[in-house]
């Protein structure tokens, strides 16, 4: 589906600001990010699917099927059964072209489908676009290769998109050279999983620790791990997660379903390249944060949010010799809208829940050695995923009691 070329409506000015005439509204709408793209939608759906004005609904109040909740769906199309009674056939969600297509938004999208008991769902910002259909056989929604025209809607037809094998793991003396281009084909590397600043001692490690946790051939055991059951290793999910500093980052994280006091959460972790004002090198050194830094994020979804845990900078907080890599962290921590947590007080409770990676004046997380192609199921790799997931279960536990103390 190509919105590029879709016709956009006559614009007029009030309250001096532009407005787009809705063809279906029939009024005036100010014009924003995700008006325009929910209007190229509109646009196509009606010139090139073919769908008849009236039966498009824009904006539409799910209350006004009987459903209770306040919520919206961007687009409805409409269709008619062999009664003449109207049903929703097609569910439309429309987002800005900067914000990211992740679960979150697909989920979105599938639960307005489920509500109304449409047949397909469309979900776009303008650039990307996911659409599904639901199966009757399957009882499950599956991925098509587009929104067929208006008449093959009504009769059901659909080209279901084939799934794609996993591609082989890039060859162990070939990840440099695969690198290399990446930081090639991106000069801004800001948007990248690895920073092309990263010292390539690290980088290239951190890149082998990133394909293997990718690689969802590649389990990580089941099992107790002390500060959490792991029930399930979820695989590979796209995400998108905000931190205490207002950043965003969206990309696939490895994610791992764990039982926490008989308490069922998510953690997952993704790799990202991550801007600071200033930083430490190892020696000391206060440097500029003109370029970016390649980092490990844990994420943390819970009952009452998803965030960022932990934002471990491998620039600052990770050391090489040869091949192995070890994985540090200095302590910092936010709290929230009370901003930084004491370290002091965080090494007390680390201290008192898990013992084991207190180092000096540091935490240590782990460590790889990367002369092969690293792997989620082999010894060092799993030491360090539990590490990581079990640092982050002690500070979210660490800001809960902050804050709680800080209500008091």
């Amino acid at each position: 589906m190509d919105l590029s070329k879709a016709c956009l409506p006559p614009i007029y000015k009030r309250n001096k600001r532009e407005c787009y005439l809705d063809p279906i509204r029939k009024r005036l709408i100010y014009i924003t990010p995700e008006e325009t793209v929910r209007q190229k939608v509109v646009s196509y759906c009606m010139n090139i699917l073919d769908v008849p004005p009236v039966m498009i609904q824009v904006e539409e109040h799910l209350s006004h099927y009987g459903i209770n909740s306040k919520d919206r769906a961007d687009i409805v199309i409409l269709g008619k059964n062999k009664n003449d009674d109207v049903f929703p056939i097609t569910v439309i969600e429309c987002k800005a072209e900067t914000v990211p297509l992740d679960e979150k938004a697909m989920n979105q999208a599938l639960n307005y489908s489920d509500a109304l008991g449409s047949v397909y769902t469309f979900l776009t910002n303008g650039k990307q676009m996911f659409c599904y259909k639901y199966d009757d056989d399957k009882k499950e929604y599956i991925q098509i290769e587009d929104l067929p025209a208006y008449s093959s809607m009504l009769t059901g037809e659909c080209v279901e998109v084939k799934p794609e094998e996993l591609p082989e793991r890039i060859p162990y003396e070939s990840l440099e050279k695969e690198l290399l281009l990446e930081f090639a084909e991106d000069k801004n590397s800001y948007y990248t999983d690895i920073s092309r600043y990263t010292p390539m001692e690290l980088a290239l490690p951190a890149f082998n620790l990133w394909e293997g946790l990718l690689d969802e051939r590649v389990k990580l055991p089941k099992g107790n791990y002390g500060l959490f059951t792991l029930l399930e290793d979820y695989g590979v999910r796209m995400l998108t997660y905000g931190n205490a500093s207002g950043g965003q980052f969206y990309g696939p994280y490895r994610s791992f379903l764990v039982s926490i006091d008989k308490n069922t959460e998510i953690f997952s972790i993704g790799f990202a390249t991550y801007r600071k004002t200033a930083w430490t090198d190892n020696d000391g050194n206060m440097l500029p944060g003109k370029h970016p830094l390649s980092c490990i994020c844990v994420a943390h979804d819970d009952e009452k949010s998803s965030h960022h845990s932990l934002q471990l900078l491998i620039d600052e907080d990770a050391t090489a010799n040869g091949d192995t890599v070890k994985f540090y962290h200095n302590g910092r921590i936010a709290i929230g809208r009370i901003g930084s947590g004491k370290k002091s007080e965080l090494r007390e409770f680390v201290k008192s829940r898990y013992p084991k990676i207190l180092a000096h004046d540091k935490y240590y997380l782990g460590s790889i050695t990367s002369d092969h192609l690293l792997r989620l199921d082999e010894p060092d790799v799993i030491n360090l995923v539990v590490n990581l997931i079990s640092y982050s279960i002690v500070r979210d536990d660490f800001r809960e009691m902050v804050k709680s103390k800080n209500k008091k």
